[in-house]
């Protein structure tokens, strides 16, 4: 089975992790797929080297996204909130409490930890600044979060003490929290978490999680992942630590610690180059039902044990009473961890969004392409090889939210890997993108797994990450659930959009392309099972928007999420320009409140339409369930009909009257036969249309 590895780079006083990885070498028909992709994304034919230089990010008034955006303050670079496991920002009511490493000045340290509260619901911000400075005095913090727990915000952070413990790389998880409870703003001298004060090992990423009993107990649970073994200074474990609070209140005490996940034993051995095990994700209901997951290969001893689960996907233990005790057997008595079987992404995703395979042809034109296994016709095209896909992979930054009722949502980078051993291919199909399962209870032995396709990420992921490589690897998806109704759930991620532009040394004559990040969301109002239309909630091209988390509250029409912008004027990480990603420069932190009533209608995103205009359908192919949009520059009557391929009329979704904006309608094929169709969206002047394919 395919192999991937997490490198980890260590600088003085930086820590972050890199996840390096082999991207196959791409077959014959890549390129012309590419450029066709991109010639639907952006209307021009895709340039084999292009322009990737951004404009610098200019001042803070010049900043103009399509949702008003609060500036709260800057980091000296990115690498705070560049993991999707911590969880920045929370809320109580209309008080917003948000954790980051702060900026102090050029040439002052990344570590210090700020926090930021609004009183307001995010309009306007107060910060606490140098929260780490006088002890443990280091000024080294990384990784912060912020959460919620009962009457007051708790930030939880690691914090790098250099070779106090005798390890070249070690690191302590901290707390503080409000004492004056939720909008005072005056935080604790911040504690060592753990039973007086000592740890197993050098800790670092943390995910915190807080739950209420029926009596109104609060439980804080916190996971760490192992930074490095105190007896073994040389191997990436990635073991993962629980701490379970034994009283929350004023003060916050905690249970002795407990090894969640032994990777050493169980998972794929690490190295001195890294680990392929990823960090945790840790999510308890009020119910008491929650779980702790990470990604990861069995070991070679466990491998034989587990039918059916090679690929690099979700290991995960159960917990009823709060996190205070965890299931220790899984569907086998011989393995400690349940996971999600291979077969769900196999029968889930191949062959319903990703291809099994993919066939290298020429058309008659002598034209080189890429062309899914579904749309194979011997009569247009001539074969010249196939690709096979023999696996999945799962990324190693995730999202994870246990409902009211104990159902586990997961929100997770699914691609293909590659024939030849130790490669993935990223950019292989559109499907390749971020998914969303769920599952009532996973450990049944007959668990059923829902799965969608929430979006792709191909086109992203086809430009270098700025000067760097690797560009799969430098997204995540965040997920949020309205408090409202446990339906409602929203994705949120940054996703790159090209635009094309005149070449400033040939004016009017030149368009070189260029790559802009923005963040976009999607809400879905029945759990997951379908979403609606993503939006940019952004839509900045001169500007970079990147890391988005969401607060994991969320309400049935508004969603919060915070995120960073590049300043490219201000690098700040090291000397050395040429490889640098977004996270290497100097940071502005922004938070934004989402109100999806305004977005989906179209009124805070864009003016009036100017065209007459029928989307494709989302997701395509689909079973069953998929979305048309379609947007209206004159009011009156439409219809929207579905025709199988004799041109004969099998459904109507839409025939009234529709004002100017944007309108989206679900279309359920459960009745319908596999196979392809064609939408038509009419007017008294004009129709238009496009493919569809059911794949069921």
């Amino acid at each position: 089975m395919k192999r991937i590895v997490i490198a980890t780079l260590v600088a003085m006083l930086l820590i972050s992790s890199v996840f390096a990885a082999k991207v196959a070498t791409l077959p014959v028909g890549y390129k012309a797929r590419m450029e066709q992709v991109v010639k639907e994304k952006a209307g021009e034919i895709y340039n084999a080297s292009p322009t990737l230089a951004k404009v610098a990010a200019k001042t803070a008034a010049a900043y103009e996204p399509a949702f008003e955006a609060v500036l709260i303050d800057s980091s000296k670079n990115g690498f705070g909130m560049v993991s999707g496991i911590t969880n920045p920002v929370s809320h109580n009511g209309e008080t917003f409490v948000m954790a980051y490493r702060q900026w102090a000045g050029l040439n002052a340290t990344a570590g210090l930890i700020g926090a930021a509260i609004s009183q307001d619901g995010g309009a306007n911000w107060s910060v606490s600044s140098n929260l780490n400075a006088t002890s443990p005095g280091e000024s080294a913090g990384r990784y912060p979060s912020a959460i919620g727990a009962g009457a007051a915000p708790v930030i939880i952070w690691n914090e790098y003490v250099g070779e106090s413990s005798g390890l070249e790389s070690d690191a302590i998880p901290l707390l503080t929290l409000d004492q004056l409870g939720w909008g005072g703003g005056y935080f604790s001298t911040p504690a060592v978490i753990g039973v007086n004060a000592t740890n197993p090992e050098g800790l670092w990423m943390g995910c915190p999680c807080y739950s209420e009993d029926g009596d109104g107990n609060g439980h804080l649970n916190v996971s760490f992942s192992t930074w490095r073994e105190f007896d073994a200074n040389d191997v990436s474990s990635k073991n993962i630590y629980l701490y379970n609070s034994s009283s929350v209140g004023s003060e916050i005490t905690f249970n002795p610690f407990t090894k969640i996940f032994d990777t050493k034993t169980y998972f794929e051995e690490g190295s001195s180059s890294g680990s392929t095990t990823s960090d945790a994700l840790i999510s308890i209901a009020d119910n008491g039902i929650g779980y702790i997951a990470n990604v990861a290969y069995w070991g070679s001893n466990y491998a034989d044990k587990v039918e059916g689960n090679a690929y690099h996907t979700f290991k995960f233990r159960k917990t009823t009473d709060h996190g205070q005790t965890w299931s220790e057997t899984s569907f086998d008595d011989d393995v400690p961890y349940y996971y999600i079987k291979d077969s769900v992404f196999d029968e889930n995703i191949f062959d319903v969004y990703i291809p099994s395979e993919q066939y290298n042809v020429t058309n008659a034109d002598g034209d080189t392409l890429l062309i899914d296994k579904m749309d194979w016709d011997e009569d247009l095209y001539t074969m010249i090889d196939t690709s096979r896909w023999p696996g999945l992979f799962i990324g190693y930054d995730n999202d994870m939210i246990v409902d009211a009722d104990g159902g586990v949502h997961f929100m997770c980078l699914v691609i293909p890997e590659s024939e030849e051993a130790g490669y993935i291919v990223p950019t292989a199909h559109e499907g390749c993108g971020f998914y969303h399962l769920y599952c009532a209870d996973p450990t049944l032995e007959s668990a059923e797994w829902e799965v969608s396709f929430v979006t792709s990420m191909q086109h992203t992921w086809l430009f270098p990450y700025r000067n760097g490589t690797s560009a799969w690897q430098s997204f995540f998806p965040a997920m949020a659930t309205s408090t409202e109704d446990p339906n409602v759930i929203y994705a949120v991620y940054p996703k790159g959009d090209t635009f094309t532009e005149e070449d400033p040394e040939s004016p009017g004559d030149t368009l070189i392309y260029k790559v802009s990040y923005d963040v976009f969301v999607r809400r879905s109002l029945d759990a997951g099972k379908t979403w609606q239309e993503e939006i940019n909630v952004t839509n900045t091209p001169n500007y970079d928007e990147l890391n988005a988390h969401a607060d994991p509250d969320a309400t049935d029409d508004n969603v919060y999420i915070v995120y960073h912008v590049p300043d490219y004027s201000t690098h700040t990480v090291d000397n050395d320009t040429t490889d640098a990603v977004p996270e290497d420069y100097k940071n502005r932190i922004y938070f934004m409140n989402v109100d999806y009533t305004s977005a989906i209608s179209g009124t805070s995103v864009a003016d009036v339409p100017t065209n007459f205009d029928l989307l494709q359908n989302y997701p395509n192919p689909f079973n069953p369930v998929t979305s048309i949009a379609f947007n209206i520059h004159e009011a009156g009557e439409y219809s929207l009909d579905i025709y199988n391929t004799l041109g004969q009329k099998v459904k109507t979704l839409v025939s009234d009257y529709r004002s100017v904006g944007r309108h989206e309608v679900q279309f359920d094929a459960s009745a319908m036969s596999s196979g392809i169709y064609f939408y038509s969206l009419k007017n008294d002047k004009t129709a238009l249309t496009r493919k569809l394919v059911l794949l069921k």
